[in-house]
């Protein structure tokens, strides 16, 4: 939320959604261009739950906005997220989050992403756009594998561990698919820790590769430039 707005500034609103029973709920960064704001007090008349000084850089503010969705939920409070831009606003690719076998978008996309953990959804999704690639999310292994076939992603990011099927039963799944078709996607495997095996097992399930959490830009940018043989950097302004 940023401090500096015409008709009704930054406090203003965070006043207004303190005192609205629908949305107090929602954690709320502050963004000012100056140090000049009493935090402290608008963290106790409003709630505020952190405050960034612009320009802020892009890994301070995923940081600040993972930890403030993870101090929600430690409050019993719930965070909404608009997954899906508004059809006007083309620039960033759709942020959809597909949870069951229903409804899945069509057309051809870059990235299929299987992960069913909300923050680090949200952490695939704010690199992805940083690196301009088309991408949809599955929220299981189930759904990764239907969207899997209406999509025809160019390369696949698959979490191991997710309900209802598994990242590698979801892998050997896409492989038996492949094998009738002829074709071969690239599927990086994404495990919580980088531990001896990890690999190993990645490949067994017929995975191209593996990226051990958390995730970084370099990183998963540089294993998306090796599978699709081109340069994949963040855009600048």
């Amino acid at each position: 939320l940023d401090y500096q707005m015409p008709g009704m500034n930054g406090a203003d609103v965070a006043k207004a959604i303190a005192a609205d029973s629908r949305l107090s709920s929602i954690p709320v960064v502050l963004l000012t261009s100056v140090d000049q704001v009493d935090f402290g007090r608008m963290v106790i008349d409003f709630g505020i739950v952190a405050h960034l000084t612009k320009p802020a850089r892009s890994a301070v503010l995923l940081g600040t906005v993972i930890s403030a969705i993870q101090k929600a939920r430690m409050q019993g409070a719930k965070a909404h997220f608009v997954r899906e831009p508004i059809a006007a606003q083309a620039a960033p690719p759709a942020f959809t989050v597909i949870r069951g076998p229903t409804a899945a978008p069509s057309g051809p996309i870059d990235i299929l992403i299987a992960e069913d953990n909300d923050v680090n959804q949200l952490v695939f999704g704010q690199i992805l756009n940083g690196f301009g690639l088309s991408y949809r999310i599955a929220g299981n292994g189930r759904t990764a594998v239907e969207m899997y076939r209406a999509l025809r992603p160019r390369l696949v990011l698959m979490d191991v561990s997710m309900p209802e099927m598994n990242g590698y039963e979801a892998t050997r799944a896409i492989r038996a698919i492949e094998a009738q078709n002829g074709e071969r996607t690239p599927i990086i495997g994404v495990t919580a820790h980088a531990l001896k095996g990890d690999r190993e097992k990645c490949i067994e399930a017929g995975m191209d590769d593996y990226l051990p959490k958390p995730v970084s830009p370099d990183r998963l940018g540089a294993k998306i430039g090796t599978w699709l043989s081109e340069t994949v950097t963040a855009k600048t302004a």
